[in-house]
């Protein structure tokens, strides 16, 4: 039952998260130049969708979670491409964010 409760809060705390979208472009005249698509995760992003990813193995583990496992990785792959829009910084505000959230649910269960 707790792993349950836990599956929903960790599925609720990535919503919530990643719900920030940016999209970074420049508009001279006629001409639209978008971001390029080469831009990496910052170290506190790959350190957010490691704990998340551990997070998610752990709950693999626990009986009765399989469907609910599949959705958090489709949701996690999701963000993790909002995340790749974004500038720089909004990513680490939003990582920062992200897992602080994670680390806070990671202590309650």
């Amino acid at each position: 039952m707790l792993k349950k409760c836990f599956l929903l809060c960790f599925s609720l705390c990535l919503g919530t998260t990643f719900t920030i979208s940016a999209q970074a472009e420049v508009k001279t005249s006629t001409l639209i130049i978008e971001k390029p698509e080469s831009i990496k995760l910052t170290p506190e992003c790959q350190n957010m969708f490691n704990v998340a990813n551990t997070l998610i193995k752990d709950a693999e583990k626990q009986p009765g979670t399989h469907t609910q496992v599949k959705r958090l990785k489709n949701q996690l792959s999701a963000s993790k491409k909002q995340l790749l829009a974004m500038e720089t910084t909004l990513q680490q505000k939003s990582c920062t964010k992200g897992l602080s959230a994670l680390n806070t649910l990671k202590e309650k269960h």
